[in-house]
């Protein structure tokens, strides 16, 4: 038996109710070591999270997911909003008849189920025994293992500490700080608050956002709101500036020149992680060295998955495309990259807007598109066995694919989106931007495509260009790092010579580990359990990260509450296993990943 009596979770949003919920289910397990949890937050209300909190984000700012795709807690989302009185939905600006489980709501009222369900995870780990230490408005300081004995002391406040057996770090998004007001450049939209002008006062010029993605339409949501109203006629939405706002107006950049897909209906809203492929599968794949390639992946598992879906959307085109000898990846992207892409991305919106109202009100589902998901998170559990060479092509040709195709936005805010083009208050410029000097009272930006580089001036430029790995140099817990406690993420390159032909930006990340060239990915190194790894390559079994900053270099699809929940989870599942092993449990990640299979259905 290997069991811990004292637990600290540093930051409680999402990833953190995730674990307490399934520290709640497998509570035989720890019954009656585990004696004391601590949670840490720097907010005044726990459980809630970033993403959903008022202070940082908006009421215009609408989810991406619906009650049926969300990881079931004590109760669904749906089943709380009905247990709510005519007043507390009236609050959260809701009809009751408006209910539904396929329904996108607003983030600020899914972070008050996240607090009410927090709330009744609390109590239910306090009847069991065990003491719960709430930690509101508390900023840790640092994170120090001691090993011997292997307490690890987490300090915070001004000299305050507690002493643990384990530790969680949770703390989920950390958005760009580096503002610069004055030029009126934001490094990210979080808090969404800074953005929004005062009460009677406009923003009555263009405003610039880096990026089409997801966090750039909560920029424009929150800010036409404020600059004019909505309504319907004629069947469709309108916007209507208010009188004093008509220099107001947005201009989105993206590199790709698109816009999002629309809201698509899918078989199985939950990911999992060996849906199209079994674990021995997965593994007998690899090459000698124990490497996975993309092309490997693509050839052996995707093809046939996709195969199968196409054929389901009554695609037989694509499926005759998929059974060529010769079908690469980068072919299958540029294929279906070309059916979003137009000259003019709105009017490619507007054009698929009935066909995407009439699928989901049919509960008609794109097959293709939730394989692909489903693909994409099987990879991302084992991105430990990918070369150098394949990390680097992923965030390449992948991952805008991804965030263009596959990232989608509820149907209402398409409409909301549309609605300001043809008032002439939103438009997209493609190209890859630089932004190239920040003075008093404007940002000036270059855009380069199609070898035209024009320049633009804006009195507001907001990136929004999305979560980065942290630089392992900004690491927040300095002992970790400088006593080698925990590692930079790294990848090696299966061929040395690949390194020459490195972009002159892609070489200022390769380093050497033990010989050969590796490739810096941003974040710090974590094993298949999340545990972190330290400099001398072990596995640290007393602190684990799942904060999406850190982790993402080592896992860069794990965004999302399915995420969350499959991580969480995933760390439960290695303290289960080790509550009842006799030695370690192992590093290698073959064996690892076995726990996967064990691992319980999506809650």
């Amino acid at each position: 038996m290997n069991t811990f009596s004292r637990l600290a979770i540093i930051g409680v949003g999402p990833s953190a109710i995730y674990l307490l919920n399934h520290l709640v289910r497998c509570a035989e397990h720890f019954d009656p070591t585990l004696t004391d949890i601590y949670l840490f937050d720097k907010r005044t209300r726990l459980g809630v999270g970033m993403p959903y909190a008022r202070s940082t984000t908006d009421k215009q700012n609408l989810c991406n997911i619906s009650s049926a795709e969300m990881p079931r807690l004590d109760i669904s989302l749906v089943d709380w909003l009905h247990s709510l009185s005519d007043s507390q939905l009236a609050f959260q600006g809701i009809q009751r008849c408006e209910i539904d489980e396929d329904q996108t709501y607003c983030r600020i009222t899914l972070g008050d189920y996240f607090h009410n369900q927090y709330t009744a995870l609390v109590k239910a780990v306090r009847s069991r025994g065990v003491n719960v230490h709430e930690f509101p408005r508390c900023q840790i300081t640092d994170v120090i293992d001691h090993q011997p004995p292997g307490d690890i002391e987490v300090r915070f406040g001004d000299d305050d500490r507690v002493v643990v057996d384990r530790v969680v770090i949770a703390t989920g998004h950390s958005f760009d700080t580096s503002d610069e007001p004055s030029a009126g450049y934001f490094a990210s939209p979080w808090p969404m608050q800074k953005l929004i002008p005062n009460e009677d006062e406009f923003c009555n010029f263009e405003i610039g956002t880096l990026g089409a993605s997801l966090s750039a339409f909560d920029v424009v949501a929150s800010l036409s709101h404020r600059h004019g109203s909505f309504a319907t006629r004629d069947g469709q939405l309108a916007f209507e500036a208010s009188p004093g706002s008509e220099g107001f107006k947005i201009i989105l950049h993206s590199s790709e020149g698109c816009l999002p897909h629309l809201q698509y209906e899918q078989v199985e809203p939950f990911r999992e992680i060996y849906r199209h492929v079994d674990r021995g599968t997965l593994m007998a794949i690899r090459d000698d060295t124990g490497c996975l390639s993309l092309d490997e992946y693509f050839h052996q598992v995707c093809r046939p998955a996709l195969a199968t879906a196409f054929k389901k959307d009554a695609r037989n085109d694509i499926v005759e495309l998929l059974g060529l000898e010769h079908f690469p990846l980068e072919d299958f992207i540029a294929k279906m990259s070309d059916e979003h892409t137009a000259d003019d991305p709105f009017s490619l919106m507007r054009s698929e807007m009935p066909e995407a109202n009439r699928l989901l009100r049919k509960g008609i589902p794109i097959h293709w598109k939730e394989t692909l998901d489903d693909l994409m998170f099987t990879l991302n559990f084992h991105f430990d066995m990918l070369a150098a060479e394949d990390h680097l092509r992923y965030r390449k040709v992948i991952v805008p694919f991804l965030m263009n195709v596959i990232a989608a936005i509820p149907l209402h805010s398409a409409q909301i989106i549309l609605a300001l083009h043809d008032a002439g208050k939103l438009e997209l410029i493609s190209g890859t931007v630089t932004v190239k000097k920040k003075t008093e009272g404007k940002t000036l930006i270059e855009v380069e495509s199609c070898d035209r580089i024009i320049e633009r001036e804006y009195r507001m430029f907001v990136d929004c260009s999305g979560q980065e790995s942290v630089d392992f140099k900004s690491f927040p817990f300095k002992s970790l790092a400088d006593r080698g406690t925990v590692s930079e993420a790294v990848a090696g390159f299966r061929d040395r010579s690949c390194v020459e032909h490195l972009t002159e930006t892609e070489r200022t990340r390769v380093v050497n580990r033990d010989g050969r060239p590796a490739l810096r990915l941003g974040g710090i190194a974590i094993d298949g359990y999340y545990r972190v790894i330290g400099e001398d390559g072990s596995s640290n079994e007393r602190i684990y990260d799942i904060a999406f900053p850190h982790a993402t270099g080592a896992r860069p699809y794990s965004y999302g509450l399915q995420a969350c929940d499959a991580a969480a989870s995933i760390v439960v599942q290695a303290w289960c296993e080790r509550a009842n092993a006799v030695s370690e449990l192992t590093t290698d990640l073959a064996a690892v990943t076995e726990a996967y299979n064990d691992l319980t259905a999506p809650s």
